[in-house]
Order: C-alpha cells, then sequence, then structure tokens
C-alpha cells in the first residue's frame, strides 16, 4: 500500500492522535522487541561505517562507550514507537476507507 500526500497527512494526523491507552500498548510492544536483542542492532552497523572514515582504535573507544550505547538504545526505542504509531494509523486508515489503496 502506497500513501499519497493526502492520504499520508491523515494517517500523521491519526497517529498524532492516538489514545493514551493505544500508546501504552505501543510502548510496551516496542520494550518488549528491544529486550528481545542483547544488543542494540544498530551499534554494529554504526560501527561498521564508522571504519570507513575513522581508525579502529577509536571506533573501538566509541564501541565501548556507554553513553553512546545508551544514545543509540533511545533513538532505536523512539524509532520503533514512531513507526509504530504510524503502522496503528495506517490500519485506522484502511479501515477507515475500506482498505482501498490510496496511491
Amino acid at each position: 500500500m502506497r500513501l499519497n500526500r493526502t492520504a499520508r497527512n491523515e494517517v500523521q494526523d491519526i497517529a498524532d492522535n492516538l489514545p493514551e491507552s493505544e500508546l501504552e500498548l505501543i510502548a510496551a510492544e516496542v520494550d518488549a522487541r528491544m529486550n528481545q536483542h542483547k544488543t542494540n542492532p544498530l551499534m554494529p552497523a554504526l560501527c561498521a561505517f564508522l571504519t570507513r572514515h575513522y581508525d579502529y582504535p577509536a571506533i573501538e573507544m566509541f564501541d565501548e562507550d556507554d553513553e553512546q550505547h545508551e544514545a543509540a538504545e533511545e533513538f532505536l526505542r523512539e524509532a520503533m514507537v514512531r513507526v509504530a504509531r504510524r503502522e496503528v494509523a495506517i490500519e485506522i486508515y484502511r479501515n477507515k476507507h475500506g482498505n482501498q489503496e490510496a496511491a
């Protein structure tokens, strides 16, 4: 399903106005998914990317930096919450518009 600009705006409005109970369910689901991973999947990809621009000792120090891991966890959680909110909103949109594709 591809959304045109009008549909995207409506989906975003729905996502921005989800009830608190729905937001709590989304947060719990995201937290459960994040707890399944022993390490943040962003960190290995980030370190691999950084090797293109920086030397290994600096990257190793970055990888061992707890503050960086916490920031990556926070970023990943926020991204997952945003995507999950939009996913719920898209489902509401599809139900409202009879499951039609809005291209």
